[in-house]
Parts: C-alpha cells; structure tokens; sequence
C-alpha cells in the first residue's frame, strides 16, 4: 500500500500537464508555410521547404499555398513554389479555380507570367481573359510566352474586333502573332441553320443569325456568338471548350453535336 502511494502522485502529475502540452504544440510546417506565403515572406517559405513542408499541401476547399501567393501578388513567393515543385495545375474544390485563375482576377501581371512559364497550357485563357477584359498587359504575356492554339488566336481577334470599343493596340498584337479571322460561311448555309433544338434530356438551344453571324441562346441562358472553325463546326466565340457541329443531311440540318470536354450531346431540329 506504501508503494502504491508513492507512486501516484508522478503519475497524476503527468496526467494533468498533458492537456497543457497540446494546448503549446506549434502549428505544423504546412500551417506555417501557408502563412508565410499568404504574407508574402519569400524566405520563410524558403526555410520552411527545407525543413520539410509539402509544397503542395491541401489546405481549406483544396487550396494550396500557391493559391494564397497567387492571390495576394506575391510573386517572389510564387517562383520560389514553383521552383519547389508546386503544381499550377490543382483546382480547389468550391470554384473549381486554379492559382492562375487567382492571379487573374487580381490582374497580377507578373504572377501570370512565372505561372505561364512554369506551364504554358494556360495561355489561351489568359489571352482570352485579358482580350475580354481589355487588359493589354495580359494580352502581351501571353503572347510573348506563347502557347495558345490558332484557334484561340483567332477567337481572340474576333472578341476584339467585335467589341463595343475595340482596342487597337490588342488587335494589332493579335495579328502580328498570326491570329487570323474565322473562315466565311455564305448567308444561305448560315440560315439553314436557324432554328430551335432539343436533346432527348430535354435541353433546348435556339440559333439566331444577326449581321451574317450565329448566335446561340441555351434556354435560361444567355446568348453566344458562334465562329465558324469550318462550314459546319463552330465555337464560342468567347472562350475554348465547346464545339457546335451541325448536321446536315440532303440540304435540311437535322440537327447538331454539342461537344464540351469529353461529353458529346445530341440536339435535334424541332420543327
């Protein structure tokens, strides 16, 4: 009985100082990198990956540390990430946006420009974004890194020249990249295709000729200007990613795919 008594007052004593013990732990070194990229410290997200933080750590929604850099314009934070390995590529999981996306909203220039040369693929939508935007520092990043398809070039040039105040200095950049106009398709070929169509799911799309040019207006939606890539396919003047082909069968258009990603959706004409 004496041992025993000896021996609980130690034990009692560790027990009680554990609760004390979590509440002092210090945050992990993802936390701390977090932080130090969302204040900009270069250095400390330096120190940081040296002692072992994941650079691609998940964060609330998905987000990773390039997220907050991208953000707030840090790009010294941002070029040491990607120097680390940080993958430009995640998207998080309440936008489905990218660091660039970040960048772009903030119309951090010099962020865009060390994430399109970190990878190339996103230089359609930045050209893209900064042709609807008007931002001709954007247009020229892109441009000058170079990457976006002809399509896109010439998507571009149409979203410039058609809008309400076209930017001179846009539309010049454009074309001595090469971007070219969108073919011509003769006014009777583009009335054939005037007309509503359904989807057996029961999405409806009506096309609309205005000016000798197409327009598409999904119901509930709003209305986009269709390019002609060939004579029977066309795209969004606006953005990539959707491509209407129509379907023409013994000089009546039955109908037209609607391809966006990897999902292709038929809609036929509703007479």
């Amino acid at each position: 009985m004496k041992l025993r008594q000896l021996f609980m007052p130690p034990l009692a004593l560790l027990i009680a100082s554990l609760p004390v013990i979590a509440q002092v732990t210090s945050p992990s070194l993802n936390d701390q990198m977090w932080e130090a990229a969302r204040k900009g410290d270069a250095a400390a997200v330096t120190a940081l990956l040296d002692k072992g933080a994941d650079v691609n750590a998940k964060f609330r929604y998905g987000a990773t540390a390039l997220f907050k850099a991208a953000e707030r314009g840090h790009v010294d934070v941002v070029k040491v990430l990607l120097a680390r390995g940080a993958d430009v590529k995640v998207r998080d999981t309440f936008y489905g946006a990218t660091a660039m996306t970040w960048a772009l909203d903030n119309k951090h220039v010099e962020v865009v420009r060390a994430l399109l040369e970190k990878d190339r693929e996103g230089s359609g939508e930045v050209l893209m974004t900064g042709t609807r935007q008007n931002q001709v520092e954007l247009v020229r990043v892109a441009l000058e890194i170079g990457g976006a398809k002809a399509e896109t070039l010439t998507s571009a040039l149409v979203a410039a020249t058609g809008a309400t105040e076209p930017n001179a200095e846009i539309v010049d950049l454009l074309k001595k990249a090469g971007a070219l106009p969108p073919p011509e398709v003769d006014a009777a070929t583009l009335q054939s295709y005037v007309g509503k169509y359904r989807s057996e799911q029961g999405m409806e799309v009506a096309i609309t000729l205005k000016d000798n040019k197409l327009f598409a207006t999904p119901a509930n939606q709003g209305t986009l200007v269709l390019m002609a890539v060939d004579k029977v396919t066309f795209k969004p003047a606006a953005f990539d990613g959707i491509v209407v082909t129509f379907k023409p069968v013994e000089g009546k258009v039955g109908g037209f795919d609607l391809k966006q990603g990897a999902n292709t959706t038929a809609l036929k004409r509703v007479e």
